[in-house]
């Protein structure tokens, strides 16, 4: 799910003070009851095009009666009044107090975020995790800000400083509530294997003799051999290619047996 419909607007009542919450420093940032609060921007401006408003009704919703708008018709950019913009560690809200009417994003939907002047743009990807990229349905927004409520920064300023531009601490604000909320499928992630495709339940990925991948170290005589290519580790010193005297030479069962009883201390597990 990529956002979630608001009837009831947000109260800074409802979320722990970031102030606050880095006093009591918790174990985790989601240790707290409530979510942490990160900043409030009241009465901020909203610019969605005419045409991303068509397609998204939810969004619609958030405009007044009276629609400011520039540019022609079909690519008009549409100004949305009175928008309060909560920036909080699970979710940002944008909530229109003239219309009862918000959407809670979360974070994973956030694709692109950048500042742009006196504006944040925000890239959302609205389709679910299953959808084709042919048919990924995305919507652009430029949050406005005029003013800031709550916010906090890394140099520890907190509460509304008035040395921190506004669009610079929105921006601020929800690059820190995005590291908090990765995303939970990253590109490059196989469904069945780990981050770049490489799949650690592999038979041999891991450089072990498996069941699954003995075969490849075993001839035709059921003898132990070391593939071609393979790597010898020996202590603490990795030797690839030099693997000193005997290496590539296939030893009989009987070899190894004498081996055994030579040395209690180092057994060899053979099989067959």
């Amino acid at each position: 799910m990529a956002y979630e419909v608001l009837r009831a607007a947000p109260s800074a009542a409802g979320f722990t003070p970031l102030d606050e919450h880095l006093e009591q420093t918790p174990p985790t940032f989601f240790g707290a009851a409530k979510p942490v609060l990160h900043l409030h921007c009241p009465s901020a401006k909203l610019s969605i095009s005419s045409a991303d408003l068509a397609s998204q009704p939810d969004f619609a919703a958030l405009q007044p009666e009276s629609i400011a708008s520039s540019g022609d018709e079909r690519n008009a950019l549409v100004e949305i009044r009175d928008v309060d913009v909560w920036v909080t560690s699970k979710h940002l809200t944008l909530f229109s107090n003239p219309k009862s009417h918000g959407i809670q994003i979360f974070y994973p939907t956030i694709t692109i975020h950048a500042q742009e002047g006196n504006a944040v743009l925000l890239e959302l990807n609205l389709s679910d995790a299953n959808t084709a990229d042919e048919d990924l349905e995305f919507l652009q927004l430029r949050i406005l800000p005029d003013a800031v409520a709550t916010t906090a920064h890394a140099n520890g300023q907190a509460n509304g400083d008035s040395s921190v531009p506004p669009v610079k601490a929105l921006y601020d604000a929800i690059s820190a509530c995005q590291e908090l909320n990765p995303d939970p499928n990253p590109e490059g992630d196989g469904e069945e294997g780990g981050v770049g495709g490489f799949d650690e339940t592999a038979p041999g990925a891991t450089g072990w003799i498996t069941s699954e991948n003995m075969a490849d170290f075993m001839d035709e005589d059921g003898n132990f051999r070391m593939p071609e290519g393979a790597t010898l580790i020996e202590g603490d010193e990795e030797d690839v290619g030099a693997l000193g005297a005997g290496a590539g030479r296939t030893r009989t069962a009987d070899e190894v047996d004498a081996e055994d009883g030579a040395d209690d201390g180092a057994k060899w597990q053979r099989t067959g």
